[in-house]
């Protein structure tokens, strides 16, 4: 018999996960100390291999790798870098480079279309609408995975926030970072270690937690 705690805790995991943007000044971040920065590598890099367990439906077999997504870490002093690169040398003013700031670590998921230009396209001997369909699985991929980290981190009682990333997508941070052009950020998932969490940030909820409901849900009879 399946131990029906599993299904609770898991439920209790969901329901926790939330989203909280973390941001401070870069010249006002606390440093992670190394003692809490090794603890809590491990446990960032377990998550991210267990969420790799997320379905995908079609190989993209780039470098031999079958997966449609790539995880890309920066600890917390290459965050700080990002922070500064995106203030000084790319100029953004939004709330990225703060968030990078206030992170402990973070984690660039991106996915790999397969038809991601025209050349890929047109040597493919599919048409346009069977190669729409095969991206939107490995998107759809990795939005899974996505999902399954930020649970683990959840269950972790690591704070994590889901962002598009804005210019951490864009190619000048790709070329910074060595991240192949062909790949898309899909997520960039900024985290915050237990041992990090104090008022010293700013706190921002996610606007959209309070109006949740299940009104999506449709039972179909024939």
């Amino acid at each position: 018999m399946p131990d029906p705690s599993i299904p609770e805790t898991v439920e209790a995991i969901i329901r926790a996960r939330k989203t909280e943007k973390v941001l401070c000044d870069i010249e006002a971040h606390r440093p992670v100390p190394a003692d809490v920065a090794e603890r809590n590598r491990e446990i960032v890099l377990q998550a991210i291999k267990t969420a790799g367990w997320a379905p995908f439906h079609y190989p993209r077999k780039v470098d031999g790798i079958a997966e449609p997504w790539r995880a890309h870490v920066l600890w917390h002093e290459e965050a700080q870098q990002a922070a500064i690169y995106l203030r000084d040398e790319l100029g953004v003013t939004s709330k990225g480079p703060r968030l990078a700031a206030a992170c402990s670590a973070l984690v660039l998921v991106t996915w790999l279309p397969e038809f991601y230009d025209l050349e890929a396209q047109n040597a493919s001997k599919s048409d346009r609408e069977t190669q729409r369909a095969r991206d939107e699985e490995h998107l759809a991929a990795a939005s899974a995975m996505v999902q399954n980290l930020l649970l683990m981190l959840t269950a972790h009682g690591m704070g994590n926030y889901w962002s598009s990333g804005g210019k951490l997508g864009g190619p000048e941070m790709f070329n910074y970072l060595g991240i192949p052009k062909q790949e898309r950020l899909l997520a960039a998932v900024f985290i915050e270690y237990p041992e990090m969490m104090d008022d010293s940030k700013d706190r921002k909820p996610g606007s959209l937690r309070n109006e949740r409901s299940d009104q999506w849900i449709r039972e179909v009879t024939l």
